[in-house]
């Protein structure tokens, strides 16, 4: 007997009215976070605490290894070859009380992740008169100069000066280093290394220590000659521009009075002829160790706009070939020294320095003009904003990408905090056309330690922690890679490290582990008293590899489930189970009761329903009453005509049978049609 159906209305209401609030739930999708760290090579702890020495594993010379790396160090020498790959030349390391200016070279290729020593020593150095020394290093084997020799090698040293000339020859020059005769000092050398031949060559400057400390020659502002010269310095920065002249903003140095102090003079060095020209800055420091910043109006250029005298501020060079110089330790408008944030910019055919962001003047301690800088103004994660701008630093890894955006890690400085330190593990970037930073990853305060992950698995926990004087380049792919220097291991330990990072900038997090299930076939017919097999696949997807568990459910009665086996893992394959449906005699079957067990239902929804009706026009009931229409009307509808209920078990019984696959919080079902003669 069929129960009656109420009028096509009702169930017409029911369906608008589940339309409607349907469409009123939208969703708020969370933008995925992007961008993450990879460990790729190098130690994760440091020995003894952070007291030893990361020693570097040679092999031999000029053949990569899988096993090469090298030793812990910072501030080192660093270059980009035509194809791609990473150079580095010395730096510092210590052991126990000593430390050691290096002056091995290595060559890394980022397509194999090998390391290949291509010259120096593979030894800690100290010579007989160093034996007694808190620091050691080898001597500079200088050669004749301008000759190229399978002998000559740069002595060992920190803080050089480094680029790449067009025809892909490396340059080196000064930094705190030993002399020819092993000698501790401000060298003021310049070498070039040809990549091919693997000679270095002397190029200028002396081969000891001069007597005289400043060996500085400015000549005129403007005009090149041969007997000009930066000088001995230290912490200075270097660019390359479009025609492969080099730019040089020069760090500690000396002034034409021979005074040391924070220069800020720009120098011009031209790869054809190899002489130098004094471009801008002041050629004396006065009566103080540096000259002040002259800021003008932020986003003006103007012939007496000047930064300020700086050490390790963070350079690079746009697509126009302007010049871009951020923070550094130094020395702001009113002439307190500690860290900057300030953002300048050198138009190479006008002239003139532009002061774009940052601040103009520092933020000092009580009573104190030192150890002054500014916090960091993050925003909003991943979100460009004129008001953002990094805190206050030096010292920090950096790099452009081949969209020209600037990229800045880490450093020695201030973050959000208003105390200086090693820094967080905050990543920006700066696009110098909308001229607003954004803050990329990491941590706006300051972090205890690295988190290494495992090597070579991209993760968005992994980082490198805090650091200062690491070094970085992009590859072809637009990675960031990032070879450590002075900052903390995996225990929280400082020391110099040795660990090689890259960044992905595109990376997004991979999809959650997960399993799909599917039945085949997806209808069985089975005769009374028998029993009918299908066969249920489960697939992992994203390294899912958990046992599975099965269940049935919507059987009719007389029919039985089971599964064979009855629990499966999938691991990097598709896995199968075998469900077998038995059904009893015809006398027992029955197909599942469409209204449950509860014969008076249909007329308690049929009742609601009209009641519903009546009323629906009552104006404080308008959104209960159509909620309870709906409800009784889908009930009723459930009832109406059932084409499953045959009233008596001598007819055909069909069911759709739910086949659930369960492993922990995760679920998933498969329908299967049975038909029971």
């Amino acid at each position: 007997m069929r129960l009656p159906c109420l009028p096509c209305r009702l169930v017409f209401e029911c369906v608008v009215y589940v339309l409607c609030v349907a469409a009123t739930v939208t969703a708020h999708p969370q933008a995925a976070t992007q961008g993450a760290w990879t460990w790729i090579r190098g130690t994760d702890i440091i020995p003894n605490g952070g007291n030893g020495a990361i020693t570097g594993v040679y092999g031999t010379l000029g053949t990569p290894a899988p096993a090469n790396n090298p030793s812990g160090r910072s501030l080192s020498a660093t270059w980009i070859d035509s194809s791609g790959d990473f150079w580095l030349f010395g730096g510092i390391s210590i052991s126990g009380l000593t430390t050691y200016e290096l002056n091995d070279l290595w060559e890394f290729d980022s397509t194999t992740n090998q390391w290949t020593w291509q010259g120096g020593s593979n030894t800690l150095p100290c010579i007989a008169s160093q034996a007694t020394a808190t620091s050691c290093g080898d001597a500079g084997v200088y050669g004749t100069r301008g000759v190229p020799a399978p002998g000559n090698n740069p002595g060992g040293r920190s803080s050089p000066t480094s680029w790449v000339d067009r025809q892909g020859n490396f340059w080196l020059f000064g930094g705190l280093g030993y002399d020819s005769a092993g000698k501790l000092g401000a060298l003021d050398d310049l070498w070039e290394f040809d990549p091919t031949t693997k000679m270095w060559t002397w190029m200028g400057g002396g081969a000891t220590l001069p007597a005289n400390t400043c060996t500085a020659v400015f000549g005129v502002q403007g005009v090149s000659a041969a007997t000009n010269y930066p000088g001995a310095l230290i912490f200075n920065d270097a660019w390359t521009d479009l025609v492969g002249n080099v730019w040089l903003f020069a760090g500690r140095g000396c002034d034409a009075d021979g005074k040391v102090g924070w220069s800020n003079v720009l120098w011009k060095f031209d790869a054809s002829s190899h002489q130098w020209t004094w471009v801008s800055g002041n050629s004396t420091f006065g009566s103080v160790l540096s000259p002040p910043a002259i800021y003008g109006t932020q986003g003006i250029p103007a012939p007496g706009n000047i930064p300020g005298g700086r050490i390790a501020a963070a350079n690079w060079i746009d697509k126009q070939g302007r010049l871009w110089l951020f923070g550094g330790e130094g020395y702001d408008s009113s002439g307190d020294s500690g860290f900057l944030n300030d953002v300048w910019v050198y138009d190479l055919g006008a002239g003139e320095w532009t002061w774009i962001a940052g601040d103009q003047q520092m933020v000092c301690p009580v009573n104190s003009n030192q150890n002054c800088g500014n916090v960091g103004i993050y925003g909003v994660m991943g979100v460009p904003s004129p008001s953002n701008l990094p805190g206050s630093r030096s010292q920090s890894v950096f790099w452009t990408d081949h969209d020209g955006n600037f990229w800045l890690y880490s450093g020695w400085g201030f973050n959000a905090d208003s105390i200086p330190n090693a820094g967080s593990t905050d990543l920006w970037k700066f696009n110098p056309n909308s001229q607003e930073w954004t803050w990329m990853d990491g941590s706006e305060y300051g972090d205890p330690l690295a988190v290494y992950g495992t090597q070579g698995v991209t993760s968005a926990e992994n980082s490198p922690g805090p650091m200062n004087d690491g070094f970085g380049w992009i590859d072809a792919n637009n990675n960031l890679w990032l070879f450590d220097g002075s900052g903390v291991d995996a225990t929280g330990a400082g020391g110099f490290l040795n660990d090689l990072w890259v960044y992905n900038p595109n990376w997004t997090p991979p999809p959650p582990a997960d399993f799909s299930v599917a039945v085949t076939p997806v209808s069985l017919t089975i005769m009374a008293g028998q029993s009918g097999t299908a066969s249920l696949t489960v697939t992992p997807s994203s390294g899912f590899s958990s046992t599975v568990n099965f269940g049935c459910s919507g059987l009719p009665a007389g029919v039985t489930c089971s599964f064979s086996p009855s629990t499966i893992t999938p691991s990097t394959s598709t896995a199968f189970t075998t469900v077998t449906l038995q059904a009893a005699t015809s006398g027992a079957l029955s197909p599942p009761s469409p209204l449950g067990s509860n014969p008076f239902l249909p007329a308690v929804a049929l009742a609601a329903s009209m009641v519903g009706l009546g009323f629906r026009r009552l104006r404080h009931c308008s959104f209960l009453f159509p909620l309870a229409i709906c409800t009784a009307g889908t009930i009723l509808l459930s009832a109406c005509d059932n084409s499953n209920y045959h009233g008596s078990a001598a007819q055909p019984v069909t069911a759709t049978i739910t086949l659930t696959a369960t492993s922990g919080t995760l679920q998933h079902s498969t329908k299967l049609s049975l038909t029971v003669n």
